[in-house]
């Protein structure tokens, strides 16, 4: 009896890890995101960085053009082919008895862009792919021509 409940719990907690995976919001990372003190332009044919951005007027403009918001979780289509990425880092969150933080910046995320509007986050570890409106396509794919 003790086995089968262990087991139950076992296949309800698989199954509801699944379900907010498939209801995740990615304006629910906005915090993470507007959080990122450099933005790194990474070209998708030498993975050299092409630009980096650091001022903080960017970095908010950045953010607000990417609608979180009106993002939607979808599969990456077969035929599309990668523009580019951008590597967000910040610094480690200072901690109780720290004076500062060194200066070291840390990734947070990446994004990649793909033809056809559509883009892969990861952060934290998760790994999701998503379908944006055309005008945040197109303004990061302003920073690959």
């Amino acid at each position: 009896m003790k086995k089968s409940l262990i087991a139950l719990a076992a296949i309800l907690t698989l199954l509801c890890g699944c379900q907010a995976n498939e209801n995740t919001n990615a304006s629910d990372y906005g915090d993470d995101i507007s959080k990122a003190q450099e933005i790194a332009v990474i070209s998708p044919d030498t993975s050299k960085v092409i630009d980096t951005i650091t001022d903080t007027k960017e970095i908010e403009e950045f953010v607000l053009a990417l609608k979180l918001d009106q993002w939607e979780l979808k599969p990456l289509p077969d035929e599309a082919s990668e523009i580019g990425s951008f590597g967000l880092a910040q610094e480690e969150t200072i901690k109780l008895g720290q004076m500062d933080t060194a200066g070291v910046l840390y990734d947070i995320a990446t994004i990649t862009l793909y033809d056809g509007a559509y883009i892969n986050f990861e952060i934290g570890g998760l790994d999701m792919t998503f379908e944006v409106n055309e005008d945040t396509a197109d303004y990061l794919n302003g920073y690959f021509e």
